[in-house]
């Protein structure tokens, strides 16, 4: 159903700036602004810009952002400056609906280095150390191994993730490690490069692979009658 002008009007349509204005004003980011949605009543969430221009910069958005949700407006308004600007934030998938409360909103942060190569022998000596020594979650406690070894051969490597779970059974924190030690979270130059003159799509316009509660990739299939 198209929207009457009227409407358009009321919720902002035409009135704010966007994730590619750049140079647009940066009001201060509190008290926390309303949105057009219900004038007074409802808050404005944040997200982080993915744009090429404003990538890493966070701003405040209508909370019902999704533009297939028929309830959202067009409010926007800028949190962070240029000096936020952070384009390696495109290199990494993310839920591109999401936003949060103002209080509750974590900014991203950049992955570790990627360690060095090991080989196969130093590879299998860290993971005997690794499996007496368990190395600690961020919440403090001693990472537990999963082996998933689904298929013959197995199709993935031990790992260690967080042993407290939430209520409905996931991990407490995001840990996640290989048996013999950290895994690699940054692309390499070639596929960066790729990325770069469009042969492939950046990984900012992709969400993440989802996982099984034991943490490896999720497949699909039929459930069984």
């Amino acid at each position: 159903m198209a929207m009457s002008d009227a409407r358009y009007k009321l919720l902002g349509g035409g009135q704010y700036t966007s994730e590619c204005d750049e140079d647009a004003p940066v009001p201060p980011a509190l008290p926390v602004p309303f949105c057009r949605c219900e004038l007074g009543n409802q808050l404005a969430e944040v997200k982080q810009s993915r744009h090429p221009k404003t990538a890493g910069r966070a701003f405040y958005i209508c909370k019902w952002n999704d533009s297939l949700n028929p309830c959202h407006c067009f409010f926007f308004q800028w949190i962070d400056g240029p000096d936020k600007f952070d384009p390696r934030i495109r290199l990494f998938p993310y839920y591109r609906s999401e936003s949060w409360a103002y209080n509750e909103f974590r900014r991203w942060v950049p992955p570790p280095p990627n360690p060095p190569p090991m080989t196969e022998e130093e590879k299998q000596e860290a993971a005997i150390y690794r499996v007496n020594n368990p190395p600690k979650c961020h919440c403090g406690v001693r990472a537990k191994l999963q082996r998933p070894n689904i298929g013959v051969p197995p199709k993935f490597t031990p790992f260690f993730r967080c042993s407290l779970k939430t209520r409905d059974g996931w991990p407490a924190c995001d840990f996640n490690e290989y048996i013999y030690g950290p895994r690699s979270h940054w692309l390499i130059e070639e596929e960066v490069r790729e990325f770069e003159s469009g042969k492939k799509p950046w990984p900012c316009t992709t969400t993440p692979s989802l996982r099984c509660k034991c943490g490896i990739l999720a497949t699909k299939g039929v459930v069984p009658s």
